[in-house]
């Protein structure tokens, strides 16, 4: 029962809404060092609190907000996690985001939240360190995210306060709604908005002045500073510093044949080059910026002059906003593109779903599977068409419609509705919608799809050890950036992670600590997922389309087969201890510290 002796604060905060009681939930040390933060500790709480089988739109559904040990400290480029049982999947859900809200929380002195039930009316939650509080949110109801995020600031009279709302679409139930983190930030994967929207709650507001405890600073802070030089000293960042990620749209294009093009047919698009970086640094982008204490600068701020769109200011694009607006709908329109990209941020929408969902609308019209008139309320779905685009992404954050009300369950209940050959074109796994990346020019992204927790995530790994490290980032709750790519180039990770984590808190993690860790954790997530939805090898797969070859591009003829996907299994499973059809063994489950999943899991 002993409290952390430094990198928390050990305790959350619980907050029931149905009843408005607000309490304090002690953290312990154990429950610290053996899921760290973020994901890992989302999995344990959600496993160990949530009944099974819950709606995810329930009142029952736990959402919890959640920091992780090194945030609040000079350890580079610090985000935050929120965890719930997905609305979109129906499995585990969770979403990293970028900018301050991650660190604002920490100062509070608080190492997150976790809500349950269902306010009566709307509302928001107010912090400033421990003054906590329930605020009325009727006057924020209904109105965008970047509406919401400057009256919370006029009304809390604090220009510092650090924001996580919802917008339209999360109030009206968008099965792939986003949380937006201070206006330009989006915690977008999984459908966290809904479920945020289902419980009344329109916002977090937060503003905190603590420092972290942390038991050697000086030790603690040498290693964040080679964490920070390890990212700082890549060629390849500095590219991204540059540029952004939208560098690799046209990379994409010419070079790997990863570019996702018209639903994933193809990966070539002779277009790109109006609609990558290169057409952003001449016509839109104005200023770099960064999440707090990053060296990398990733993200790029704009405006839109001589268009319709005349003045609009937005972020991006990214790779995965630029490619799935772009490209994958065959719109060669920057404009229409970008425009895109801030509705669905002012609605609070996931961009990837939303794209991949108008891209799957777009192949069913053109295959005659779907009807315009009749069901898509004559909203011209048909490649390249950025206008029917916009028309489309209001009438699902608003739930419009019947073109609305189908749009916005997302690729996999869309193909169900319609039947037939509609699901082989969904571009989904586990029902959640997969990223800007063609698994035929890079097989790695089709581990991270198939395989990883969530389904259908680029930001999960591209194989069994690199789910391990980017899970433990993620519980972490570092930025992938940061510690992924980067560190492993330099050769310190995970040592430099376990010498910030020993300076801080106290511990003795050396890398076998590490990854054994990251094993609990990957193996948690899954025990989750087969508790919720009986998940096992039929589940960790690719759709048919990636059977077939790429027709064009500098990949054409590669194709994902059905051995690529055994093999991709099989080494998968065999890492981390699960038998052949996707199940982890009592002995793995034991060894692991987690006893308590056995009698869900394994049949007796």
């Amino acid at each position: 029962m002993a409290a952390p002796k430094g990198c928390y604060f050990g305790k959350l905060l619980d907050v029931d809404l149905s009843s408005g009681k607000i309490t304090t939930k002690t953290l312990e040390e154990k429950i610290c060092h053996d899921y760290l933060g973020g994901i890992g500790l989302g999995a344990y709480l959600l496993y160990k609190e949530l009944p099974a089988k819950t709606d995810p739109l329930s009142p029952q559904n736990m959402l919890c907000v959640l920091t992780g040990p090194l945030n609040g400290t000079a350890c580079p480029a610090c985000r935050l996690n929120v965890s719930f049982k997905s609305p979109l999947t129906g499995i585990y859900g969770h979403t990293q985001v970028g900018g301050p809200m991650g660190n604002e929380l920490k100062w509070s002195g608080w190492d997150g939240i976790i809500f349950r039930g269902k306010a009566p009316k709307p509302v928001y939650l107010h912090i400033y360190d421990d003054k906590v509080e329930l605020r009325d949110a009727g006057k924020l109801w209904g109105k965008d995210t970047y509406t919401t995020d400057e009256m919370l600031k006029e009304e809390l009279q604090d220009l510092d306060i650090k924001t996580l709302v919802i917008g339209p679409a999360g109030e009206n139930g968008v099965l792939f709604s986003a949380m937006i983190v201070d206006r330009f930030r989006a915690a977008a994967r999984s459908g966290g908005g809904a479920v945020m929207g289902s419980k009344n709650l329109k916002a977090i507001a937060v503003h905190g002045t603590k420092a972290v405890p942390l038991l050697n600073i000086d030790a603690f802070n040498n290693a964040a500073k080679q964490a920070a030089e390890a990212a700082r000293t890549q060629e390849a960042w500095d590219g991204i510093k540059r540029m952004g990620t939208a560098v690799l749209i046209e990379n994409a294009n010419y070079n790997s044949g990863t570019l996702v093009t018209k639903n994933y047919q193809t990966s070539w698009f002779p277009d790109v080059g109006r609609i990558g970086a290169e057409e952003a640094y001449r016509t839109f982008w104005k200023r770099n910026v960064s999440c707090p204490n990053c060296p990398v600068h990733c993200m790029k701020v704009g405006v839109l002059r001589n268009t319709g769109f005349d003045g609009l200011i937005a972020e991006g694009p990214e790779y995965e906003t630029g490619t799935l607006f772009g490209s994958n709908l065959a719109v060669s329109d920057f404009d229409f593109m970008m425009k895109a990209v801030e509705y669905c941020d002012a609605m609070g929408m996931d961009t990837i779903s939303a794209g991949v969902v108008c891209g799957y609308a777009m192949e069913l019209v053109e295959r005659g599977l779907l009807n315009v008139e009749k069901d898509l309320d004559g909203i011209e779905l048909r490649w390249g068409n950025g206008e029917a685009v916009l028309k489309a992404l209001e009438a699902i954050a608003f739930r419009k419609g019947k073109a609305g009300a189908f749009l916005g369950m997302g690729t996999k209940r869309m193909g169900e509705k319609l039947g037939g050959d509609a699901p082989k074109y969904a571009m989904q796994v586990k029902g959640q919608e997969m990223a800007a990346h063609e698994p035929r020019g890079f097989k790695g992204r089709g581990v991270s799809y198939a395989l990883g927790p969530r389904g259908g995530c680029h930001h999960e790994g591209n194989d069994p050890q690199g789910q391990a490290l980017w899970t433990m980032i993620g519980s972490a709750v570092m930025c992938t950036f940061i510690g992924g790519v980067p560190f492993n180039k330099a050769k310190i990770n995970p040592q430099v992670v376990c010498d910030m984590l020993n300076a801080g808190a106290g511990w003795n993690w050396t890398p076998d600590v590490y990854w054994t860790t990251a094993k609990r954790l990957i193996t948690l997530q899954r025990c989750f997922n087969i508790r919720e939805a009986g998940i096992s090898r039929k589940d960790d797969r690719l759709p048919d389309r990636f059977k077939e070859p790429l027709p064009e591009g500098p990949k054409k003829g590669q194709s994902f087969s059905e051995e690529d996907t055994k093999k991709m299994q099989d080494a998968y499973y065999a890492y981390y201890g699960w038998d052949d059809n996707g199940i982890p063994t009592a002995e793995t489950l034991q060894k692991l510290g987690l006893d308590y999943a056995v009698a869900d899991v394994v049949k007796k």
